[in-house]
């Protein structure tokens, strides 16, 4: 990472209205999974409902399947909302356990969700703008993530706060470079998918909020 190589594509490069429609159409469907998403991480809250580990994993990762083999029907825009909604639980009860844990959590909160949109909007950006190619960065983020993954499980049975803290930073930049792979793939790459674009971004975004919580959590929160 210290020295990136910027590969150029060569991919097939799509009309300008085709980009424009794509783009549209995926920040359209991502700004109503995320309300939905954020209604019902609020019902989650006031009910304090909590989803386990591990059925969350396989959660994530039926719906990941479930997504892509529909995504070219109504049924792929059915499930992206489930999607959505069950991120929307998990953010709940970790927004719960801030407002609990720590007498400033209501700011932790605030402070993580304007981190997080500003993140994500500045990125979005820098992707839709730069000449750099970021297309060769797949591999290096798919084997990364799997990393974080796998860390993430074994940490569960060794409940390590040390590594815990150090996986949040990780799976941070990574959603980072995720981010931008993302837009490029719809701006110059032929993604027009526009169910898999936003679930995937919704993802992105689900993550830099959780980990940004539970680091501002352990560096900022008053107990």
């Amino acid at each position: 990472m210290n020295n990136p190589v910027y590969t150029v594509s060569t991919a097939r490069t799509l009309p300008t209205a085709t980009v424009n429609k794509t783009l549209r159409n995926t920040y359209a469907l991502l700004g109503m999974l995320f309300v939905f998403g954020a209604a019902t991480a609020w019902v989650a809250q006031e009910l304090n409902w909590r989803i386990g580990f591990f059925p969350f994993l396989i959660g994530i990762f039926a719906f990941s399947y479930a997504i892509a083999a529909t995504r070219n029907s109504i049924w792929g825009l059915v499930l992206s909302f489930g999607f959505a909604g069950l991120l929307g639980v998990v953010t709940g009860s970790n927004v719960n356990a801030a407002l609990y844990q720590y007498s400033n959590g209501g700011e932790l909160v605030a402070a993580a969700f304007g981190l997080t949109a500003g993140i994500f909007f500045s990125l979005s950006a820098y992707a839709m703008t730069t000449k750099r190619d970021f297309s060769g960065w797949f591999a290096f983020l798919g084997v990364g993530t799997l990393a974080v993954l796998g860390a993430f499980i074994l940490n569960y049975f060794l409940q390590v706060p040390a590594l815990a803290l150090a996986l949040s930073t990780m799976i941070i930049l990574i959603a980072c470079g995720w981010i931008i792979w993302q837009t490029q793939q719809i701006v110059r790459n032929g993604q027009t998918n526009y169910i898999l674009a936003a679930t995937n971004l919704m993802a992105d975004i689900f993550v830099l909020f959780n980990n940004l919580l539970a680091l501002l959590g352990f560096g900022f929160g008053d107990d």
